[in-house]
């Protein structure tokens, strides 16, 4: 296990001078010293994200000083590029004083964790049974002396590791263990260009814990940390140094170093007048440019022979930096001898033996990075082919070397490499196994296995979660076989039609491509690679015939959803989301059969299709084992999937402010990284809310992408919801008509469509839309059909919208039944904005019928929700109803308190009947009919203690004089 330094840049200590440890950083030190501090009572996990040379190394060194004064147990990691490639390299380092100690694992979680970990031969399993072996070694070594494991440099860890530490946070609440991680905040700056093959993820977007940003220091601290480490400086160049480091500890420390020796080397002193100005170096470049040259000069500095060794360390692995390694290497190489090349090294201050562990450690990350930049190619090969040297014949690592030692083509190393990256795909590596079949493909000196080879790294890609690095494999496949289409035709097809949706937001593609290649018979040679393929196939193309409802799609989907080698969860998803409604009503019950066989902690297509399927009827919430499944996924472009629809469900169940926040935040990262289809997905989501609350504004700047260019790329669903959007969004303004134009453009009036998925959220919008426009009887009409449709029996949220949507509609007879059965609905809570407008919708009408008291009950209950949700007009639509109900309160008491016998409704009944009004009339006037009118009036003659209409004027005159005295009869004469 790699210890790494601890070394920080941050650190701003020196003996006598009484400054802080780790200058500004006290914030970020006092949350980790919080985690280790209640380490024995929970878990927790922190994750530490900033550019080169803000102190991340530094606090995990701080972090570990803490852990072993206390008592704790520290495990570490430091990642590497180098590693990057190997599958479970990162994890290797965590775990490996771990493995002696293994009885609390089963023999099958064994066999999975010591297979990933190259300790016995054979593939682990895939899903999370590494992930889960992982995280019960780990719980059994933290129940006997709690656990501390740090993560350094994550960003360059390999994929698989990363997923598996993602798992154990999201696992670490009961356990005595803390994970603290490391990793840089993306696209910064090394010093170094990316490599054309590695696309760039943040790492911190698939962790769960505290993300704390290591911000450049402020002014004071960082003045205080240059005084410190450099109190010579002249006031000039400290001006200069405090401009140029931008608040970077690394920087402040290493820049005056610089200058002093560029000012040596003009014979000039460091604090002479006559250095006014830093070399332009410094001024001209962006800082992490800066920094990665920082080391140059002394790199170049170094002897040969020394900078050669310390280029074959930095791209090798922990391994081959350990003294002995690279003292046989220096053997070999027949230069200086070892004693000298040590001393070379050590006296540069670039790196340093590690006298415990006997490794060879960097003065910083980016001595590493300068390493490679300055190398020439040949001197990258020669590095590398000293490290396949030195490596074992059947080591997966060797062979990585030699492909990087390659020049020109290689057949035979094509094949070695193909064989290996086939292997890492096997372990659950696609990400590490897509740069192997690249490289591969490059080796191959014809050009079919070329093209074949680049089609199945894009493949891998895909299935990585890596569209853009699929989207370049593909490019170069298509030039590679052009005038003809690449081959082999399953693979080509799925890896454009997958990237193309996830970075474009188009679905053509896929609609264009899927089905051919499901309609297409099997190549012979082809058939376990075909299989496998069938699964993603349906489930791209699902997604794709939800979003646009082409025929095309669906009916591809008819013909293969059943494929013998199709998931079982094919079918379903294509039933919920195709329809017909009547048909649908099973598919909750099934999928929560097809949820519960699921195998534990595994992702699969089988998942997703699952997934898909819960999302068509609302059900997402009630899928904790399903959701579980995608905890491992560390993948932006996939990710950012499942977080959409979460985003959704929140929106649904009333959580608009974590909605509102998911949404945004998923939308510019999405957009950040070109994944256009979650940006819309978020943006959608964003849209709903927006309407809810009124803000056109915020609408009308989503328009162009959920208007304008959903539809250029035929996102059907998309627009359709935007019109829902916009109905609603006039409702809360009051302008029915606009609504009920909106409303027209989403679906023809009276018609429902089996194909039309999502289109029940606009429901309500659409009846209420007909009603406050005066086409009442179109809503009852379109109602019918919903009914007739079995819409309302899909799921609880369908049943729950028809039924405030009949209740909007209903006649006054009917209405209180109606509004009854949306309060009695089981979880009707559960949806509090559909709810909330049934109880508006009860108050007008109640209030209408003179029913005030309990108008005012259901305004208060309307304007309780919708203040909480924010929904601005509603909120107002909700009090002015409630003012105009308790001022109705208010003088029917004015007016009733003349006799105590008489309700709010008999005394308006006897009012209007002392006007001489006839029963009819007074119907007309209170909505009820002359019958009731005539009950009324039967019950309030022996309360007034008369017997004709003609006494009712006398008796309510008489009691306003005298309140206290019975109302009495004239004789009659």
């Amino acid at each position: 296990m790699s210890e790494g330094s601890t070394t920080g840049a941050a650190t701003g200590t020196r003996a006598g001078l009484g400054a802080p440890e780790l200058t500004g950083r006290e914030t970020q030190r006092a949350v980790i010293d919080a985690a280790l501090a209640h380490i024995a009572t929970t878990g927790a996990s922190v994750i530490l994200r900033g550019d080169p040379g803000t102190g991340r190394t530094a606090l995990l060194g701080a972090a570990e000083a803490t852990a072993r004064r206390a008592g704790l147990r520290v495990l570490r990691m430091t990642g590497a590029e180098a590693e990057s490639e190997l599958p479970f390299a990162a994890l290797h380092q965590v775990l490996w004083p771990l493995l002696g100690d293994s009885d609390g694992l089963s023999e099958h979680q064994r066999h999975a964790l010591e297979s990933a970990l190259g300790v016995r031969e054979g593939a682990p399993p895939r899903g999370f049974t590494v992930a889960g072996a992982a995280l019960t070694l780990l719980a059994h070594a933290a129940a006997r002396r709690p656990l501390v494991v740090l993560l350094d440099d994550l960003q360059w860890a390999d994929p698989s590791s990363v997923a598996v530490f993602a798992y154990v946070q999201r696992h670490l609440a009961p356990l005595p263990l803390v994970a603290i991680a490391a990793t840089r905040r993306t696209g910064a700056a090394t010093g170094r260009a990316r490599p054309a093959d590695r696309e760039e993820h943040d790492t911190s977007a698939c962790l769960a814990g505290e993300v704390i940003d290591l911000p450049p220091l402020d002014a004071p601290h960082a003045e205080l940390l240059l005084r410190t480490r450099h109190p010579s400086l002249s006031e000039g160049v400290r001006r200069r140094v405090l401009r140029a480091a931008a608040g970077n500890p690394l920087a402040l420390h290493e820049l005056p170093q610089q200058v002093a020796r560029l000012a040596a080397d003009r014979a000039e002193s460091l604090a002479s007048p006559a250095l006014p100005e830093m070399p332009e170096l410094f001024d001209a470049l962006p800082l992490g440019e800066r920094l990665g040259r920082l080391y140059e000069d002394r790199l170049r500095a170094l002897p040969a022979a020394a900078r050669g060794l310390l280029l074959v360390a930095a791209l090798g692995d922990a391994s081959t930096r350990h003294r002995t390694v690279l003292q046989t290497l220096a053997e070999h190489a027949a230069g200086p001898p070892w004693h000298q090349l040590e001393e070379d090294i050590e006296r540069s201050g670039l790196a340093h033996l590690d006298p415990q562990w006997e490794l060879l450690e960097f003065h910083h990350p980016l001595v590493r990075a300068s390493l490679t930049h300055l190398a020439s190619p040949a001197e990258l090969r020669a590095a590398h082919r000293q490290l396949a040297d030195a490596l074992p014949a059947k080591d997966a690592r060797r062979t990585l070397h030699l492909a990087a030692a390659a020049l020109g083509t290689d057949a035979e190393l094509a094949a070695r490499l193909h064989a290996e990256a086939d292997s890492m795909s096997a372990q659950g590596g696609d990400a590490e196994a897509t740069v192997l079949m690249a490289r591969a493909a490059g080796l191959s000196p014809d050009r079919t296995t070329r093209t074949a080879r680049l089609v199945a790294a894009a493949a891998l890609a895909v299935r990585a979660g890596r569209p853009h690095l699929a989207a370049e494999h593909l490019a170069g496949a298509e030039a590679a076989a052009r005038p003809g289409r690449p081959e082999p035709a399953a693979p080509y097809a799925f890896a454009v039609a997958c990237t193309r949706l996830h970075l474009d937001a188009d679905p053509r593609p896929a609609i264009e491509l899927l089905p051919a290649v499901l309609d297409a018979p099997v190549p012979p040679d082809a058939g376990d690679q075909h299989a496998a393929l069938i699964g993603p196939i349906l489930f791209l193309l699902l997604v794709a015939a939800a979003l646009t409802g082409d025929e095309r799609a669906w009916d591809a989907l008819d013909r293969h959803a059943a494929h013998p080698a199709a998931p079982t969860g094919a079918e379903l998803c294509r039933r919920a989301w195709h329809g017909p409604h009547r048909a649908v009503h099973e598919v909750p019950r099934r999928l929560r059969e097809t949820v519960a066989a699921l195998p534990e902690d595994r992702e699969t297509t089988e998942a997703w299709l699952l997934l898909w399927t819960a999302a068509a009827v609302d059900s997402l919430g009630e899928h904790c084992a399903l959701w579980s499944a995608f905890a491992r996924r560390h993948a932006y472009s996939t990710q950012t999937f499942t977080d959409s629809l979460r985003a959704h469900d929140d929106f649904l169940h009333g959580n608009w402010d974590t909605a509102l926040a998911a949404a945004r935040a998923g939308a510019r990262t999405s957009a950040e990284h070109g994944y256009a289809l979650a940006e819309t997905l978020f943006l959608q989501t964003e849209g709903h809310i927006l309407a809810a609350r009124g803000d056109r504004a915020g609408l009308t700047a989503l328009e162009p992408a959920l208007g304008t260019r959903a539809g250029e790329r035929r996102l059907r669903l998309v627009t359709d919801l935007l019109s829902g959007m916009r109905t609603l969004c006039a409702l809360g303004h009051g302008d029915a008509e606009e609504a009920w134009l909106h409303a027209c453009d989403l679906i023809t009036p009276g018609a429902v469509t089996d194909r039309g998925p999502w289109t029940h959220l606009s429901l309500v919008d659409r009846v209420q839309a007909a009603v406050d426009s005066g086409r009442t009887e179109e809503a009852r009409r379109h109602l019918r059909a919903v009914r007739a449709s079995g819409l309302a029996r899909i799921s609880a949220h369908h049943t729950f919208l028809v039924t405030v949507a009949e209740a909007i509609a209903a006649t006054d007879d009917e209405a209180d039944e109606r509004h009854a059965a949306v309060y009695a609905q089981r979880d009707a809570e559960n949806w509090p904005f559909p709810l909330a407008r049934a109880h508006l919708a009860h108050a007008v009408r109640l209030r209408r019928q003179h029913r005030t008291q309990e108008a005012s009950a259901h305004c208060r209950a309307a304007l309780t929700a919708f203040t909480r949700l924010d929904a601005t007009p509603w909120v107002a639509r909700a009090s002015r109803e409630l003012a105009a109900a308790d001022a109705d309160i208010e003088a029917a008491g004015r007016t009733s308190g003349h006799h105590p016998l008489l309700t709010a409704q008999e005394t308006r009944i006897a009012r209007l009947a002392a006007r001489g009004l006839t029963n009819r009339q007074i119907g007309a006037r209170l909505s009820l009919s002359p019958r009731t009118i005539g009950a009324h009036l039967y019950r309030i003659f022996p309360k007034l203690d008369i017997t004709t209409r003609a006494g009712i004027a006398r008796a309510l005159d008489a009691s306003l004089r005298n309140p206290a005295a019975p109302p009495q009869e004239p004789p009659v004469t």
